[in-house]
């Protein structure tokens, strides 16, 4: 059994992980649409790293090409370190039972090699010299002498402006001192992988032995190895309700009251001149409007359809339909304001107002993150997912084409951005508005019910 590097990163994150992969892979659930884009927005960066070295050669390995395929990957390693070669992108290894395709190997004059590593990441992260500490294994394990180790990740301070500059897109830290201090411990790990993969028996699946911060992705694979007890309920919740604190946090409330929601595109490669790499942009907003606590509620929304950047248009529309006087009713106040601070930064000429919108936000969210309002039944969350179910049970999100924030932003951008889904591109707007319009809903009628205690 031959173990890779990504193998090897399972074990440290939970050694039970690689037993199951090894030997159980069909409990392991396969990558969600939206984890999958990370993947793909990751891959497309590499094309940045690689740039920014001259006559490189791209081993890599092709599933229709038996010639290119990945069995033959160390043997064209080696065949073009032999003719020659400085710069190898995509190279594989194999020693002692292991193996590892790294990103970017430069060999130097003395026949010492820079080992380099491409990450989607902001900064080189604990995780990133684990994963290089065993490819340098690997590595010298075949002769080579590693004389250098680095990580090329995202440079998040970056405005795109025309088109993609590679050099300054990315960012190279090096990171040999870190990694060769693992050396001693790499080694070790190596062996105990190759042990735990090879045995009969799973090792302790346990939550808490999870490491690198896998807790939540294995928990994931930890329901499918485990039999859960048929859930009870165990008679009434329990409620806690300051009325005292809701009073005086409802009072200061200004009609007309403007319930605001964004949804925001994000992407590592900017789409577009002024924007930053994982910077979110809205795209979409649905407002709901109670002038008065007896008024009729209304609904105003903006929904960008255009391949073009939905910033300023978003924002001049808002401007208008937020009128100058009233709260504006958020759930976790960072988030949106954070994102009207953005977009006055990107258009200066607006930059007054969305100061202005941002002057008068409230968050509906405090009174129960300062547990004023609790129910035993948000799981210690203060998420409206989770407030919303137990307080208007009415309301439901299960029933939308579309649930949760991450597959909007993915489903706009592809349908929108990316030109996919031509066939369902007026169905995936239609659900948008539908998923955007709930969420303020949401916080209306959470609101309501707060004023009736």
């Amino acid at each position: 059994m031959q173990l890779s590097k990504s193998d090897y990163m399972l074990y440290l994150k939970h050694p039970a992980w690689l037993w199951v992969k090894k030997n159980d892979p069909t409990k392991i659930p396969p990558v969600d649409a939206n984890t999958q884009v990370l993947f793909d927005s990751g891959n497309q960066f590499e094309q940045y790293g690689e740039s920014l070295f001259e006559g490189g050669i791209t081993i890599g390995f092709d599933f229709a090409d038996k010639n290119k395929s990945y069995a033959t990957m160390p043997s064209r390693t080696q065949d073009a370190i032999e003719a020659g070669n400085k710069v190898l992108f995509q190279p594989r290894f194999e020693w002692n039972g292991f193996t590892c395709i790294s990103d970017i190997l430069v060999i130097n004059k003395n026949g010492s090699v820079d080992l380099y590593e491409i990450k989607g990441s902001t900064s080189a992260k604990t995780i990133h010299e684990l994963d290089l500490a065993f490819q340098v294994a690997v590595l010298q394990g075949t002769g080579l002498s590693i004389r250098n180790v680095f990580v090329i990740h995202v440079n998040n301070k970056y405005i795109r402006s025309g088109e993609i500059e590679a050099d300054k897109i990315t960012t190279v830290t090096n990171v040999t001192t870190k990694v060769k201090a693992l050396s001693a411990e790499t080694v070790i790990n190596m062996e105990a992988a190759k042990q735990v993969a090879g045995q009969t028996e799973m090792p302790d699946p346990a939550p808490h032995l999870a490491k690198l911060g896998s807790k939540k992705d294995w928990l994931k694979i930890y329901d499918n190895l485990v039999s859960k007890p048929p859930e009870t309920t165990t008679g009434e919740p329990k409620r806690v309700i300051n009325a005292g604190e809701l009073k005086n946090y409802l009072k200061n409330l200004v009609y007309p009251l403007y319930f605001l929601d964004y949804e925001t595109m994000m992407s590592l490669v900017p789409y577009f001149d002024g924007h930053r790499p994982y910077q979110q942009i809205p795209f979409q907003y649905s407002l709901h409007i109670l002038k008065l606590p007896t008024a009729e509620l209304e609904h105003k929304e903006y929904l960008h359809r255009d391949n073009s950047d939905p910033s300023l248009p978003l924002a001049k529309q808002l401007i208008v339909d937020i009128g100058e006087e009233g709260s504006v009713i958020v759930w976790y106040e960072g988030f949106e304001k954070a994102r009207n601070n953005e977009l006055g930064e990107l258009h200066p000429e607006i930059k007054q107002d969305m100061q202005a919108i941002n002057d008068r936000v409230v968050d509906l969210m405090v009174p129960f993150k300062e547990k004023w309002y609790s129910d035993s039944r948000f799981d210690g969350s203060s998420s409206i997912k989770n407030v919303l179910p137990v307080l208007c049970p009415e309301l439901s999100y299960k029933e939308l084409g579309i649930q949760e924030g991450a597959s909007a932003q993915r489903l706009w951008m592809e349908a929108v951005l990316d030109g996919k889904h031509p066939a369902q591109k007026e169905q995936i707007l239609s659900d948008l508005t539908e998923y955007c319009k709930l969420d303020t809903l949401a916080m209306v009628e959470i609101y309501k019910k707060l004023t009736k205690i």
